[in-house]
């Protein structure tokens, strides 16, 4: 309890801090007195009320259209302020280090009569000009990162080589989505479209690899129904993502459970195909043990007890999963949860914190695939990681077979 205190303590401090710091720099080269010094400061505190009022909103029952209004203002919001904040960290540590060469050149041309420090007046234009091109270039960004973010996901085609699959597994294809975070911004609309999308490839199977939802079950089942409609011969299959954990995983499992998908909390199924046998495997989230004890990720209590069959497949959230899935002699992990970081400039970094963070790799003898996902969560922007809607095939054969490659034929 007392640590949850101080992470929350420490993010607060860490919110406020990053509002002060880009007031201070954008208001620096401008009178404070002056129409564009009040508005940078009407402007952050309003940022600020927005983004508290509407996260609180999430909890409650929707008031349409002032719901809808105010969740796309506040995200949107929120991704102009993120680009803003990194690009002027950005433009500041450019300024530092351009200050520090000429401080250097001039002491050391001192002796030789150099030329005076530049011009004050002319240093305050710089600067106003290089915070404006800061914000012009984050709202470009911006409208950019929304485009992507909205249209219908391109369609990625991995194939993943096992040697000794049965001919009859040849060719076997499952579509995997995730990270879809229907919710605040993601409504009925655009989930209706990745559920066409989805049949349109004729899938044999079809897998949710957590984070399908980003709210409560009563506030938003009429944007979620459309995910019931999917179909494939040999099923539908789900594990739980973190975020099922904030908005009442149990809850969640019954009432997909309820519509016919198959929920995989540590368990598995088996898909017959033509002679062939894929064990159909998911564990809890990663971090579902720190949420509900009872309910801690188990790649092991997944596969324990499985019949015999002729390749094994993991449904896991995230993809720290994979050492245990490795140790439990999975052939293939399929993970979502990174984003492929989503915006520049996590996509950058998002391989530091995850031990797979983008596409198709191997441990040992498990192939892990890691999808950027499906939607995003948060600000409605990529940039840099586009999303995904996945489409495995398996293969017989050695692992130089392997392929992934983006399809881009839909309108």
């Amino acid at each position: 309890m007392v640590s949850m205190i101080a992470v929350g303590f420490f993010f607060t401090g860490l919110w406020f801090g990053a509002h002060y710091y880009l007031w201070r720099r954008l208001r620096a080269p401008l009178h404070p007195d002056s129409r564009w010094g009040k508005g940078v400061t009407w402007a952050l505190v309003g940022h600020i009320v927005l983004v508290t009022a509407t996260m609180s909103m999430r909890s409650m029952p929707r008031v349409e259209p002032f719901y809808t209004i105010a969740q796309w203002t506040s995200y949107v919001a929120m991704g102009f302020f993120s680009l803003v904040l990194i690009l002027m960290i950005f433009k500041d540590l450019v300024e530092w280090l351009t200050q520090r060469v000429s401080a250097f050149r001039e002491r050391g041309g001192a002796e030789e009569g150099a030329a005076p420090l530049a011009d004050p007046s002319r240093r305050l234009f710089m600067s106003s000009s290089l915070n404006a091109a800061v914000v012009g270039g984050a709202a470009v960004a911006s409208k950019w990162g929304i485009y992507e973010a909205l249209r219908v996901p391109d369609v990625v085609e991995v194939g993943v080589p096992f040697e000794g699959l049965p001919a009859s597994l040849e060719g076997f294809r499952i579509v995997q989505i995730s990270d879809v975070h229907i919710g605040p911004t993601v409504r009925r609309a655009h989930v209706q479209a990745i559920v066409d999308r989805v049949h349109e490839l004729k899938p044999d199977a079809i897998v949710i690899t957590g984070d399908l939802i980003e709210g409560m079950v009563e506030h938003i089942w009429h944007d979620v129904e459309p995910i019931f409609d999917l179909r494939a011969p040999h099923g539908v299959f789900y594990c739980t993502g973190n975020h099922e954990y904030y908005w009442d995983a149990p809850g969640w499992c019954k009432a997909i459970e309820e519509q016919g998908i198959v929920v995989l909390n540590n368990a598995h199924a088996l898909i017959e195909h033509e002679g062939g046998r894929v064990l159909m495997a998911g564990c809890t989230d990663f971090s579902a043990g720190r949420h509900d004890p009872g309910a801690a990720s188990d790649p092991q209590a997944a596969r324990d007890g499985a019949p015999d069959h002729d390749v094994s497949v993991l449904l896991a959230h995230q993809p720290k999963s994979i050492h245990q899935a490795a140790a439990a002699g999975f052939d293939l992990q399929l993970s979502g949860h990174t984003h492929g970081g989503q915006m520049w400039p996590w996509n950058l970094i998002i391989g530091w914190f995850h031990p797979y963070a983008i596409g198709l790799a191997r441990e040992d003898k498990t192939w892990i695939y890691v999808s950027r996902g499906t939607c995003y969560w948060g600000p409605p922007m990529r940039i840099g990681a586009p999303a995904e809607i996945t489409q495995i095939e398996l293969l017989a054969g050695s692992p130089d077979r392997a392929y992934r490659r983006r399809r881009r034929d839909q309108a």
